[in-house]
């Protein structure tokens, strides 16, 4: 039996946060591994800047890799980058054909569909707004706070002033996504027909909900996005999944996500972890 390769494709949400970048395909590893079925292996990379001059390099990564090989086992290549939007996916397409994978996750949208303040498009900003809160997630919210008082303490102000000022921007102007439905759209079309090429089963993950407290107007535009992402893996011979659909009533979801309401927490990526993998038995030949 050949072995098996699942790549994974996404922002910050697929990579995870944090030092440990605790996600969905983490835990998956971990979930397989407990099964014992098989060895699993994981892969995480991103594209990154050379940080030293004297080196060539442009790919950073981790790699967690049992210590036997066999057949039978399941590779999981975890190529989600935060703060890369989906036109970056096709730069891992060299890669994906080597590897000739049977499985290809997609979980994009997200970070393109959050409503942003206008002058994050046009540049229109109050001259007071300082420089460095003027990049695309300056000002979102914090996913968790120091547990070093003195840095918890500097944390918790700045992010409340940043909060004030953003949701103060967002209603003088109505707020824009990061990248236009149609551009989105086109992207995921074109990523679509490149993989299926390669003869691989793909799942488009729909977009997780967020707090419209948090991110005003972002759920009905997450709803608009999550309708054209399905019609498009229709129309493309991919699968679309609703794994949201899944999650426990809202009333629960504070458990299962950061206080951003954005990043799915250890307990968010577990229970996500759980979902796709029932996903991936019973929906279908892998």
């Amino acid at each position: 039996m050949m072995s098996r390769s699942w790549v994974f494709l996404g922002d910050s949400l697929t990579e995870g946060v944090g030092s440990k970048r605790i996600s969905h395909v983490g835990e998956l590893a971990a979930q397989l591994r407990a099964d014992g079925d098989s060895n699993v292996h994981e892969f995480r990379l991103r594209h990154m800047d050379t940080l030293n001059r004297f080196i060539d390099f442009n790919v950073a990564g981790f790699m967690n890799v049992d210590a036997q090989q066999n057949g039978s086992d399941v590779w999981l290549w975890n190529l989600a980058c935060e703060g890369q939007t989906i036109e970056s996916d096709f730069n891992w397409l060299p890669l994906i054909i080597a590897l000739r994978p049977e499985l290809v996750v997609i979980f994009r949208g997200s970070l393109e569909s959050i409503i942003r303040p206008a002058m994050l498009r046009d540049g229109g900003w109050p001259w007071w707004v300082p420089a460095s809160w003027r990049g695309y997630a300056a000002m979102d919210p914090r996913c968790y706070f120091s547990t070093t008082w003195w840095r918890k303490a500097k944390q918790t102000s700045l992010d409340a002033l940043k909060q004030n000022l953003r949701l103060k921007l967002l209603k003088v102007r109505p707020g824009k996504p990061l990248m236009d439905l149609e551009t989105l759209a086109s992207h995921q079309t074109e990523l679509l027909r490149r993989l299926r090429d390669l003869g691989a089963r793909v799942v488009v993950l729909g977009l997780l909900p967020v707090d419209h407290s948090r991110f005003p107007d972002s759920p009905e535009h997450f709803r608009l996005v999550n309708a054209r992402l399905k019609q498009i893996a229709q129309a493309e011979g991919a699968e679309f999944f609703d794994w949201a659909s899944f999650l426990p009533a809202n009333g629960n979801r504070g458990a299962l996500f950061y206080r951003d309401s954005f990043h799915p927490n250890a307990a968010g990526a577990g229970l996500l972890a759980k979902i796709l993998r029932e996903h991936i038995d019973t929906g279908g030949p892998v």
